[in-house]
């Protein structure tokens, strides 16, 4: 796979990881994952918190993708990243209703 295949997957799963309704769950276990050396700043949990979810998202999207690449006899790299950018995709599926807030501007 080409290295501008991974752009949309990446775009995609950074409006994942900024618009989802699970970055509140991460940002509520920040005691969990975050360093206690570090500032408990709001905004730098949020942000790492949707960083952390965007990663989430690009690891769980290539599974079905390395699944085909691994079983398939002949894997082309156009059906890998289609793959890969369709599952993440449907990952941001919860993610459109704020999506659609946010540009509405309300």
């Amino acid at each position: 796979m080409g290295k501008n295949a991974l752009v949309p997957v990446m775009a995609v799963a950074i409006v994942n990881g900024i618009f989802s309704p699970w970055v509140l769950m991460v940002f509520l276990l920040y005691p969990v994952w975050y360093p206690g050396w570090a500032p408990p700043l709001s905004q730098i949990v949020y942000m790492t918190s949707a960083l952390i979810l965007s990663t989430v998202t690009i690891m769980l999207a290539g599974v079905p993708a390395a699944l085909y690449e691994r079983w398939s006899a002949y894997p082309r790299s156009i059906v890998v990243s289609s793959i890969w950018l369709a599952s993440t995709v449907l990952l941001t599926l919860p993610a459109l209703p704020n999506v659609m807030r946010a540009l509405s501007g309300g």
